[in-house]
């Protein structure tokens, strides 16, 4: 992909490297970016000599801090609303999908989308800065689909406790809740996660990806059309007036005022 892509895809030694390449905007998901990133999953699934595939966000700020606001406050009608929150759904859905294992490496910011992103990949390294959260109820929003993945993968009342309070935890608050697979130094994160991504690399290919369609099959099998019921949930949930008023107060810098 060209420099100027929201979205940065390089493969080395069976390795895709998929990178989200917003940094001035803390790696934020905008429509465009989700479309990207879809497109990048599907394109390294399909390449014969890639085995593995990293997810990291550029610069040193965040991995990503969720849907961009602006985009949903420039927009609100209940259409563009639902296609932001479905697309959201469709890439989780993506890297669930892709027959390749997904290493997520994480640094900085961990939010909202971000935090379901990391959530949704099959190992996550965590350097030592990183901030888990999902801070959508302080801004009148509801993190529906980022649930879906989740559930998935931490505890109910660690779950119940991220979405109610919109407290962020630590890296190593989220490896004992089971949401990080491992926790390194900021200094050797990258070198962590490539060794994870180098270990997957001499597994069976084939055996890793029955495993990886086997694991999807586990539980729940209504589990891709819940995903699409949480993005109409959180379109609604966004066209409430407390959505509008949070979302604004965000970018204006200020506390939002709740209605009675």
């Amino acid at each position: 992909m060209a420099p100027e892509s929201l979205v940065l895809s390089s493969s080395m030694s069976h390795i895709t490297t998929i990178t989200i390449n917003r940094p001035a905007h803390r790696n934020c998901l905008t429509k465009e970016t989700i479309s990207q990133l879809i497109s990048a999953f599907e394109i390294a699934g399909r390449d014969p000599s890639a085995r593995c595939i990293m997810l990291r966000g550029a610069g040193n700020e965040a991995f990503c801090a969720g849907a961009d606001l602006r985009e949903l406050i420039d927009d609100p009608s209940p259409d563009s609303r639902r296609a932001m929150f479905e697309s959201i759904a469709r890439l989780i859905e993506t890297i669930h999908r892709t027959p390749l294992p997904v290493v997520a490496l994480v640094h900085g910011f961990a939010l909202a989308g971000g935090c379901g992103l990391a959530a949704a990949c099959d190992i996550t390294v965590a350097a030592d800065d990183a901030v888990f959260g999902l801070p959508e109820v302080g801004i009148g929003l509801a993190p529906m689909v980022v649930m879906g993945p989740l559930s998935r993968t931490i505890t109910r009342k660690a779950l119940s406790h991220l979405v109610l309070t919109g407290e962020r935890i630590s890296a190593a608050q989220a490896l004992d809740a089971g949401l990080v697979t491992a926790v390194a130094p900021k200094n050797t994160a990258d070198e962590e996660a490539l060794l994870a991504c180098q270990g997957l690399c001499k597994q069976s290919p084939q055996a890793l990806q029955a495993a990886k369609a086997a694991l999807i099959d586990v539980g729940e099998r209504d589990y891709f059309p819940f995903l699409r019921e949480l993005a109409d949930r959180s379109a609604l949930v966004s066209l409430g007036s407390d959505a509008e008023e949070g979302m604004r107060a965000f970018t204006e810098k200020r506390a939002p005022s709740w209605r009675a």
